[in-house]
């Protein structure tokens, strides 16, 4: 219970009051059935309210986007993810883990640097200067399971 207070807390944070307000009202819109969860017979009467008839594949594949059932802090981390521009925890942690041989969580700060600005989206020195502000880095390592999830906000004692 600790830890989805911790999560709300972070989600609730990403948004201000105004918007999170708008998110609300929009869930309560598609929750038709009121039980404070989204699941596929909610979106398929809203499509249908909408006078839309929706594929039901499509449905599914709405609802599986969130890791666990559709409630409010979910729908919020959902859009959180899709506004803010950033890939899901696991797939940042899998892209540092490609990097790390003995899968030690760690990498050296050159290397990391090394490969923001060459590979992909390049950062610039600027970008790099402004990453680093929140790395955790002791002694030329980044700790990338921390970074991580600072990165997405997430709770970083339990790293």
């Amino acid at each position: 219970m600790a830890e989805e207070g911790k999560k709300q807390k972070n989600v609730l944070s990403m948004f201000p009051q105004p918007q999170i307000q708008e998110f609300k009202e929009a869930f309560t819109m598609i929750d038709q059935n009121r039980d404070g969860f989204i699941d596929v017979e909610d979106l398929k009467d809203i499509y249908s309210s909408l006078g839309r008839t929706p594929d039901p594949k499509q449905l599914d594949e709405m609802v599986k986007e969130a890791p666990g059932s559709l409630n409010f802090t979910s729908f919020l981390t959902l859009f959180g993810e899709k506004l803010h521009g950033t890939d899901p925890e696991s797939t940042i942690l899998s892209a540092f883990q490609m990097f790390d041989a003995d899968n030690a969580g760690e990498l050296p700060e050159e290397y990391v640097k090394d490969l923001l600005m060459n590979m992909g989206d390049n950062f610039t020195p600027d970008e790099i200067k402004q990453t680093w502000k929140e790395a955790p880095i002791s002694g030329g390592i980044v700790d990338y399971k921390k970074f991580t999830k600072i990165i997405k906000g997430s709770d970083t004692d339990n790293v």
